[in-house]
C-alpha cells in the first residue's frame, strides 16, 4: 500500500476509486480549519478485510500451502495489526478523495491531521479529520493586460525561408583565387612544431562562421592555395600583459571553393518542395508558415498573459502541490540536481502551480463555472469531477483574460551577440608568422 498523501489539483495521475456507501459531516469551519466526521458502514469495513487479506495470501510463500490457501487464522496471527492499520489508511484515503472531490477544497497540507481508531469487522468505522483549507489571494490586474508581440510579415517570412533552403541546397566549386567570404577554405593545421608527432589534420572552413573561434577567419580571408601562416589563440586575462597563450598551430591552405546556390525557380521549387512551379512553392510555404506563426502567436499571448498574471500577484502556493508538479517534470526528463535539474524543475513547478491558482481564482471571482454537458464530457475522459471543474473553470478563465486584453505587433528589437554585448570576444587566432606562397609545402 503507498503512504496515504493526497494528490495536487495539477497532477496528471488521478485515481479511479471504488466509492462504496459513505459519508461525511463537516463539523467545524473556522478560518481556513475545517474538521470533519466520516462513516464507513460495516460492509464496506469487511469488504476492505477481505481485499487485504486475499492480498496477503496470493503474495505470501509459506511451505505446505498453496498460495491464495493459506488459512486466515495464521495470516491473522502473522499480520493482524498490518491489516488493521493498512483497512483503516485504505478507508480513510478512499473517503477522503470523495469528500475533497464534492467540497472542492485546496488542501495548504497533504496530510491531515487525526485521531489513530483502527476499523473492526462486523462494525462501522467512524474517525475524524482536521484539515487546513488553502485560499490564494484574491486575484487583481487581469482585466487590461498589455501584450507585445514582434510584428509579422508573411511574405517576409517566406522569402527568408526560400532563401534559408536555398542556402542549404548550396555547392562548393574549386577556384584559382583568394579566398574570400562565404568560401569553403580547405586547410591543413598542425601542431606538431615540427617535431612530427602526428599528421596534419585537414577541415573545411566555411569563411563567416568562425567555427573554430574567432580571427581565423579573418586570417583565411585573402590566402590563396598554397599560402601558409603560424597562429595561436590568445586569451585576455587580468590585463594586456597577461595574456594567456595557446598551442602554435600552422595552417597551409590547400584549395578555396566557392559557394554556387540554385536559382530560384521551377527547378528548385521541385527539388526543395515538390512543387510544379515556384508561385505553388511560394504558396505552400505561406500556408505552412502562417498557420505555424498563428500558432505561435496564440501561445505567446497565452504565455505573456500568465507571466503577467503571476507577476501581478506574488504569493506562495503549497509546498506538496510543488513538489508533486517538480516530480512529474523530473520523471519526464530524467533530469538530476547535481546538473542543476532540480532547482529549474522546482521554479518552474512553482509557476505553473501559481497559474493554476490564479486562473483557478479568477474563474471563480466571475462566476466562470461549467455547464452540465460540458462537466460530463470532461469527466469522461477518466479524470475525477475535481480534476474536470479546474479544468473548464482554468480555461474559461484564461479565455477571460485574454477577451479583455490589449495585443500590439512592434517591430523587434536587434540581437546582439554575446561579443558585441560585451564589448568584443576576450579570446582569438593571432598570427604569428607568414609564408609566401608555394613556401612550405
Amino acid at each position: 500500500m503507498q503512504p496515504w498523501g493526497f494528490e495536487s489539483p495539477l497532477s496528471h495521475h488521478y485515481h479511479n476509486l471504488w466509492i462504496g456507501l459513505m459519508s461525511y459531516e463537516i463539523l467545524t469551519s473556522e478560518g481556513d480549519n475545517r474538521s470533519v466526521r466520516f462513516r464507513c458502514e460495516a460492509a464496506e469495513v469487511d469488504d476492505s478485510f477481505a481485499k487485504a487479506r486475499s492480498h496477503i495470501s496470493r503474495e505470501l510463500r509459506i511451505p505446505g500451502f498453496r498460495p491464495g490457501r493459506i488459512p486466515r487464522s495464521m495470516i491473522d496471527n502473522r499480520y493482524g495489526n498490518l491489516i488493521h492499520a493498512e483497512v483503516a489508511e485504505e478507508l480513510r484515503e478512499r473517503h477522503v478523495e470523495k469528500m475533497l472531490d464534492e467540497q472542492d477544497w485546496l488542501l495548504a497540507d497533504r496530510r491531515p491531521m487525526g485521531d489513530g481508531n483502527l476499523p473492526s469487522e462486523g462494525q462501522d468505522y467512524v474517525f475524524e479529520l482536521s484539515f487546513s483549507v488553502f485560499e490564494p489571494p484574491a486575484p487583481r490586474g487581469y482585466s487590461d493586460l498589455a501584450i507585445r508581440l514582434p510584428r509579422f510579415s508573411l511574405e517576409e517570412a517566406v522569402e527568408r525561408t526560400l532563401q534559408s533552403i536555398r542556402q542549404k541546397m548550396v555547392q562548393f566549386e574549386p577556384v584559382e583565387r583568394a579566398a574570400a567570404p562565404g568560401d569553403l577554405v580547405l586547410v591543413e593545421a598542425d601542431q606538431s612544431a615540427g617535431q612530427g608527432e602526428a599528421k596534419p589534420e585537414r577541415m573545411a572552413l566555411r569563411l563567416g562562421d568562425d567555427s573554430l573561434g574567432p580571427g581565423l577567419d579573418g586570417l583565411l580571408e585573402g590566402r590563396s592555395p598554397g599560402d601558409s601562416f603560424t597562429a595561436r589563440i590568445e586569451v585576455a586575462a587580468d590585463g594586456e600583459s597577461d595574456r594567456q597563450q595557446g598551442k602554435i598551430t600552422s595552417f597551409r591552405v590547400f584549395q578555396v571553393r566557392e559557394p554556387r546556390f540554385p536559382d530560384l525557380d521551377d527547378e528548385f521549387a521541385k527539388k526543395a518542395g515538390g512543387a510544379d512551379s515556384l508561385d505553388e512553392f511560394r504558396r505552400k510555404l505561406g500556408e505552412r508558415l502562417d498557420a505555424r506563426w498563428q500558432e505561435d502567436r496564440r501561445k505567446e499571448i497565452e504565455a505573456q498573459a500568465l507571466d503577467q498574471l503571476v507577476k501581478c500577484n506574488p504569493f506562495d502556493p503549497p509546498a506538496y502541490m510543488v513538489e508533486n508538479l517538480k516530480a512529474d517534470f523530473l520523471s519526464e526528463i530524467k533530469g538530476k540536481a547535481e546538473d542543476g535539474t532540480d532547482k529549474l524543475a522546482e521554479e518552474l513547478a512553482a509557476h505553473k502551480v501559481r497559474e493554476f491558482l490564479l486562473l483557478r481564482s479568477v474563474a471563480l471571482k466571475e462566476g466562470l463555472e461549467p455547464g452540465a454537458e460540458e462537466l460530463e464530457s470532461e469527466i469522461a475522459k477518466s479524470t475525477s469531477r475535481s480534476a474536470a471543474v479546474d479544468r473548464i473553470r482554468n480555461r474559461k478563465a484564461l479565455e477571460f483574460i485574454l477577451s479583455r486584453a490589449s495585443v500590439s505587433e512592434v517591430d523587434p528589437e536587434p540581437v546582439q551577440s554575446g561579443e558585441e554585448a560585451a564589448g568584443g570576444p576576450a579570446w582569438g587566432w593571432k598570427v604569428l608568422e607568414d609564408t609566401a606562397a608555394g613556401e612550405g609545402k
